[in-house]
């Protein structure tokens, strides 16, 4: 059973969580972007010079997705025979 849902940067260190199903959480690292693209709405666009995104967290409790590069998955399960 997943209890916590999160991932952190490996070059920033910040750690995003989905609290929730289709709760999609989208890390924007400024120490070390690896492209130039945003995402808006559900369309990931080119947007030259800005701040970029390097991975994502989706799912919450109900399933783990990860979308991108550069991330230690840092969720917490329970064991559950126990």
């Amino acid at each position: 059973m997943i209890i916590r849902n999160k991932a952190q940067c490996t070059a920033c260190g910040v750690e995003i969580e989905s609290k929730g199903q289709h709760d999609f959480q989208v890390h924007y690292c400024e120490v070390d972007p690896e492209q130039r693209r945003r995402w808006v709405g559900d369309k990931l666009l080119e947007v030259p010079g800005e701040t970029t995104w390097r991975f994502a967290v989706d799912g919450g409790r109900a399933y783990i997705r990860r979308v991108g590069t550069g991330f230690v998955d840092t969720s917490e399960f329970k064991d559950d025979a126990a």
